[in-house]
């Protein structure tokens, strides 16, 4: 979530552009299912749903099927018994949207693959299409704020142990009570999805530590002003995050200096 430089942002797709339409379901290294918005159509579970969107602003419709549903038929029945995992959803533009299994096992998680109330999808106020595959959520508390994954533009689910994917992010040597360590989570939290750190995570926006730690260049000062509030240094589609305490945003900074420190970068 942190876009910490200015072209961060894919160009969006525009309506009438193609966009593969096959989401995929990833164990491993191995493909384990694979659907078409066909195919979701004839699932036993597909169905109509009407929520409150957060991003279109409004009551949206949508032809849809149970998320849980789909992560049993990938995974099997005892998917929910992996404690330690995460469900990555890649989109096209390269980010990496995460959830923890415990969330995933609240009901409400919906795959959205088509509009019920138009022939095709629709143009966000962000100016982007969501399909082919959308993840919504049901529940009225079950907003991106509250930590329920809502990414559009979906082409493939992974099942899998964050630091299992991104072990080069990890902050190695650092004591469990480090100020890098703490530095780790938020940034496991906020940023991985659309940025990297020496080569693992998100392809949205920049690598933070290759080949050069972002440390070096940038005045700690400016980076804490800038996560904190974006939008008060230039337009930009980066939320601002005013919830970042100043120790958070240290802590933040102590993960990037180890960082760079373990990657010898300058």
């Amino acid at each position: 979530m942190l876009l910490l430089l200015a072209l961060l942002l894919a160009v969006p797709l525009r309506a009438g552009e193609v966009t593969p339409s096959v989401l995929s379901f990833i164990s491993g290294d191995k493909e384990v299912l694979k659907l078409t918005p066909a195919d979701l159509a004839k699932r036993p579970a597909a169905r109509t749903i009407e929520i409150e969107d957060p991003f279109y602003k409004r009551r949206m419709r949508y032809k849809a099927v149970p998320l849980k549903d789909l992560l049993t038929a990938a995974y099997g029945g005892s998917w929910g018994e992996n404690v330690l995992g995460e469900v990555f959803f890649e989109a096209l533009d390269g980010y990496r949207s995460h959830a923890r299994v415990s969330v995933l096992l609240n009901d409400g998680g919906m795959i959205a693959f088509a509009d019920a109330d138009a022939p095709a999808w629709r143009m966000m106020p962000k100016g982007v299409l969501p399909g082919p595959f959308y993840l919504v959520w049901t529940g009225p508390e079950q907003t991106p704020a509250k930590g329920f994954p809502w990414p559009w533009r979906i082409t493939s689910v992974k099942m899998t142990v964050l630091e299992d994917e991104y072990p080069q992010a990890l902050p190695k040597g650092a004591a469990p009570d480090a100020a890098a360590v703490r530095g780790w989570k938020i940034f496991r939290r906020d940023c991985i999805s659309c940025h990297a750190m020496s080569g693992a995570g998100g392809t949205v926006g920049p690598d933070l530590n290759e080949p050069r730690g972002i440390t070096r260049y940038q005045k700690k000062s400016f980076l804490k002003a800038f996560i904190k509030k974006p939008s008060a240094f230039r337009r930009t589609k980066m939320p601002d995050f005013d919830e970042l305490s100043n120790k958070e945003l240290a802590d933040l900074m102590a993960y990037f200096d180890h960082m760079t420190a373990l990657a010898g970068t300058k």
